[in-house]
């Protein structure tokens, strides 16, 4: 309801069966997927995603705010 309210009646209708293709894709195929960061300079961006799961797991560590 709320991605139809941001957007439209189609585009969830087309989003939702993207997502459905996805799931049929990955769970009966041998899909992948691939992440990719495209920078100008090499020194822009880390050279590994370490830092995601860093800050994934501080963010873990920490109470929340709902408590």
């Amino acid at each position: 309801a709320q991605a139809v309210a941001l957007y439209d009646e189609r585009f969830f209708r087309m989003f939702e069966f993207y997502l459905a293709a996805s799931e049929a894709a990955f769970r009966h195929s041998d899909h992948v997927v691939f992440q990719i960061q495209f920078a100008k300079r090499r020194d822009a961006v880390p050279l590994v995603r370490d830092y995601i799961s860093e800050r994934s797991q501080k963010r873990r560590s920490q109470p929340s705010a709902a408590a």
